[in-house]
């Protein structure tokens, strides 16, 4: 890509899979310019999957400095505006931001065209199992430490994006040994 400065990597946290009935607990963006992470106070938490909470970490105690929803749809408007959205499935979360956006009355201009790491594992780690976040992870030897963290998970997407994209036959090649290496190894 040409211009790497209308880049933004994205990832949410939620209360659940619905947009309409759950919502963003934690969001984490990295733009060029700055890395925005903040968790956001749940206006209904009652609605919210506990399996979802119990994979997310929430807990009142945990979450006791989060920021109000309104703030952060109008901060993720400001760093979203005009941006080119990268995501790991970024189709999810920005149902969740568009709905927030809805919620509080903002309407930047973001593309409805996302750019998705899911579909360049695809093309390029074919032989990987699955390609859930944390299962490229493990394919490719990286460290699940923190995962399911908006934040852990938006810096794995800008790493798994500038490992994968445009991507040569050459760089496949070497790609695919470090990949075989790594299992040889038992790591």
């Amino acid at each position: 890509m040409k211009d790497f400065d209308k880049i933004a990597f994205i990832d949410i946290e939620t209360t659940g899979l619905e947009p309409h009935k759950h919502e963003i607990i934690e969001i984490a963006i990295i733009t060029k310019e700055r890395t925005y992470h903040v968790k956001v106070s749940p206006q209904f938490i009652e609605f919210a999957d506990p399996r979802a909470l119990e994979i997310n970490g929430y807990t009142p105690e945990e979450w006791i400095d989060s920021v109000p929803s309104k703030v952060v749809a109008s901060e993720v408007a400001d760093i979203l505006n005009n941006k080119i959205i990268v995501g790991h499935n970024p189709k999810f979360d920005m149902s969740f931001v568009r709905e927030l956006w809805e919620l509080h009355g903002c309407a930047p201009y973001v593309s409805s065209r996302y750019i998705d790491t899911v579909q360049l594992a695809r093309e390029h780690l074919p032989y990987c199992p699955q390609y859930k976040l944390d299962v490229i992870r493990r394919y490719l030897g990286w460290s699940l430490v923190g995962s399911h963290s908006a934040l852990k998970d938006c810096e794995d997407t800008k790493k798994l994006f500038h490992l994968l994209w445009r991507c040569g036959a050459s760089r496949r090649w070497w790609l695919r040994f470090r990949v075989r290496l790594l299992s040889w190894l038992g790591r």
